[in-house]
C-alpha cells in the first residue's frame, strides 16, 4: 500500500491571489480535503472559499465542526474524534489535507491536531501568509528593523500585561483585538502611540478597512477580523 500523508495547508489571509503555489499545488493531489467550521451547521468555511479551485475534482471534501468553546473537555473531544478519522485516512495510504487561514503555525486549529498525530502519521505542514504580514506590507508599515524584537500577541491577555508588552516594546502585533477592543485602543492613546498604529479589518478581502487614525475609532466600527500594528519607530 502507498504511504500516506497529512498536509497541514495555510491558505493566507482571505483571497485566492495570497494563497502560495506550494499550498495550491498539494491542494491538486489531496485524495480527502478536511475544512474546518465554526457552526455545526456550516457547509463551507472562509478558508474553503478561498481555495475551491484549487481542490482536485475528485478528492472528498469533509467539513469540521471544531467547537468555539471554553470547555476543554468537550474541545479535547471533538479535536480527537476528528484527528483519529485523519488517521485512519492517512493509513488506508491517501494523502489527507487540512486547510487553515493564514500560517498553520499561528494561533491556529491545526496545532491541536498536530499535537495528537505528530507521532502517529507522515506529516507535512505548508505555510501561508499571516494576517499581520499581509497587513504590514499592503501599508508600506515596516515591523521590525535592526535588532529591535518583534512582539505578536493575543489581544484577549489580562489588560496589565498587554501595557507592560506595550510599554516596553517598540514593535507589536496586536492580533485578536475585537473583544477587548474600546480598551485596547484607549491603551494605545493613553501612551500617545496612535501616529505609530495601524488598524485593519478583514484584511485582503472585498471589505477590507484601513485605519490609521484610530483616534476616534470605535469596537462598532470594526469586524471581528481585526489586527492592530505598532511600530514606535515609524510614523503614519
Amino acid at each position: 500500500m502507498e504511504q500516506g500523508m497529512f498536509y497541514g495547508i495555510g491558505v493566507g489571509v482571505g483571497s485566492m491571489d495570497a494563497v502560495t503555489k506550494k499550498a495550491s499545488d498539494t491542494l491538486n493531489i489531496l485524495d480527502v480535503l478536511y475544512v474546518p467550521a465554526a457552526k455545526k451547521d456550516d457547509s463551507s468555511s472562509t478558508a474553503h472559499e478561498i481555495i475551491k479551485s484549487f481542490i482536485n475534482s475528485t478528492a472528498v471534501v469533509k467539513d469540521k465542526h471544531f467547537p468555539m468553546s471554553y470547555n476543554t473537555e468537550e474541545l479535547k473531544n471533538s479535536w480527537q474524534t476528528i484527528a483519529d478519522e485523519i488517521e485512519q485516512d492517512v493509513k488506508e495510504g491517501k494523502k489527507v489535507g487540512f486547510v487553515t487561514i493564514g500560517d498553520p503555525m499561528v494561533y491556529s486549529t491545526y496545532i491541536y491536531l498536530l499535537k495528537i498525530l505528530k507521532h502517529k502519521i507522515n506529516i507535512t505542514t505548508i505555510p501561508g501568509i499571516t494576517s499581520f504580514l499581509d497587513i504590514a506590507s499592503r501599508n508600506n508599515f515596516p515591523l521590525v528593523e535592526g535588532e529591535d524584537p518583534l512582539l505578536v500577541i493575543p489581544a484577549t491577555m489580562d489588560t496589565d500585561k498587554l501595557k507592560s508588552y506595550i510599554r516596553s516594546e517598540s514593535s507589536i502585533v496586536l492580533m485578536k483585538v475585537y473583544r477587548n477592543f474600546d480598551a485596547i485602543i484607549d491603551l494605545i492613546l493613553s501612551e500617545k502611540l496612535e501616529h505609530c498604529s495601524l488598524a485593519v479589518s478583514n484584511s485582503s478581502k472585498e471589505d477590507e478597512r484601513v485605519y490609521k487614525n484610530i483616534r476616534d475609532l470605535k469596537k462598532e466600527d470594526v469586524s471581528y477580523f481585526t489586527t492592530i500594528l505598532i511600530n514606535k519607530k515609524w510614523e503614519i
